[in-house]
């Protein structure tokens, strides 16, 4: 139901009401009030009758009353002609069984007053129909705008934009489309980023699939290419120190790519996860980073012995660590790192920091911080990356496990 047809419904019914209310009180009203002045001239013409007054003058002045009728009667009574009851005709001799007699006569005045009452009530509706239609007007041009909000709507949902809206003179509707243009607004920003992060992944790919296949054709493939060549020295040579020293290459370089194939899948997953803990894996990792890069201070705290294991929402933790320990030391230049993790049956806090150069705008919208962002939305939790009022870079990620479980719980139902 469209709003103006709310809206004069609302106001038909009410009024409807309110009429039907006031008509029952006038209309009792009425006939009270002739009913009233009825018996009063009827009393008038019973006390001019006790006054002795002749049929004559109780006549003309009964005639002038528009509540009473005066007619002749002929013919005897069956009750006295001083009885006299409200409302009752009252029968004045004026021969023998000759009378003149006063009834009460309120149908005209009552016809006259209904006819007045109904062209009120006339103009009372033809008022309604006039507002009604002025109404519609109004209503019908102030919610233009909304309509066109609705279609905006509908656009977006299509996956277009517009900005086509009328100007309204109504704060509240003039507040709606304006937080639907910054919604938009902010689709649109959150579009062009998607966008450029649709890029820079299928670049990443790239960079990912070249690496893989440098490293399979200049180590695994030089390798193979050298087993390959003492295979065939193992298989035609008679010399035993010449049969020894092919057997020992073949085993260093058969090692050499295990240990080839152990670094790329590495790589690729973090294996770690699928033979420890969360918690040991991360050591592990810190560790290595604090190996490589014995020039820097480390203070870390992982603390994670009550927080529920779970196999991908861990890789995403996982990863997130990781890439936040890379930034720091591709990029941060810093002298110290704390790196502070801990969580239980309720959540889960992770604080990196560092006292480097910090970061500019356009390392927000690197492939790096990105991927932080989105492994924190794949799990639920909230992320943010700013810069440290001591210096450097702090990273936070905040993940709350009933919460979580809340919203599992409100998609399953």
């Amino acid at each position: 139901m469209s709003g103006f047809k709310k809206i004069s419904s609302a106001i038909v019914a009410v009024f409807i009401v309110c009429f039907i209310v006031f008509s029952c009180s006038v209309y009792f009203q009425i006939r009270q009030n002739i009913s009233d002045e009825t018996s009063s001239a009827l009393n008038q013409v019973q006390e001019m009758l006790k006054a002795n007054m002749n049929a004559k003058d109780i006549k003309a002045v009964a005639e002038q009353s528009p509540h009473l009728s005066v007619t002749g009667f002929t013919g005897r009574l069956s009750m006295p002609t001083n009885y006299h009851s409200d409302n009752q005709p009252i029968y004045i001799p004026i021969h023998e069984n000759q009378y003149l007699v006063v009834r009460a006569h309120d149908t005209a005045e009552l016809v006259q007053n209904m006819n007045l009452f109904w062209l009120v009530a006339a103009l009372f509706f033809t008022t309604l129909s006039v507002l009604l239609f002025t109404l519609k007007v109004a209503v019908t041009q102030r919610l233009k705008p909304l309509n066109q909000l609705g279609d905006a709507l509908q656009q977006l949902v299509d996956g277009k934009a517009t900005n086509d809206f009328e100007d309204s003179d109504i704060k509240e509707v003039k507040r709606v489309i304006g937080q639907f243009q910054r919604l938009q607004g902010s689709l649109q920003n959150k579009e062009r980023q998607l966008v450029k992060i649709d890029k820079k992944l299928a670049l990443l790919q790239e960079q990912e699939r070249s690496y893989l296949a440098r490293e399979l054709h200049d180590n695994v493939g030089q390798l193979l290419t050298t087993i390959k060549a003492h295979a065939y020295i193992l298989v035609n040579s008679n010399e035993p120190s010449v049969l020894e020293l092919s057997a020992h290459k073949v085993q260093t370089m058969s090692q050499q790519i295990s240990d080839a194939i152990r670094h790329l899948t590495a790589h690729l997953h973090p294996l770690v996860l699928d033979r420890v803990s969360l918690q040991q894996s991360l050591e592990k990792l810190v560790f290595e980073q604090e190996l490589a890069h014995p020039q820097i201070e480390w203070q870390v705290s992982i603390n994670l012995n009550k927080f529920a294991q779970e196999h991908e929402r861990d890789i995403h933790i996982y990863r997130f660590v990781q890439e936040a320990i890379n930034n720091v030391v591709k990029h941060a230049d810093a002298s110290k790192v704390w790196v502070h993790i801990a969580g239980d049956e309720q959540g889960l806090t992770i604080n990196i920091r560092d006292d480097g150069k910090g970061f500019d705008g356009n390392a927000v919208e690197s492939i790096g911080m990105s991927s932080m962002h989105s492994r924190a939305r794949c799990i639920g939790a909230t992320c943010a990356v700013e810069l440290h009022k001591e210096g450097g870079v702090r990273v936070q990620l905040s993940l709350c496990l009933l919460e979580t479980e809340d919203l599992r719980q409100v998609n399953v139902a």
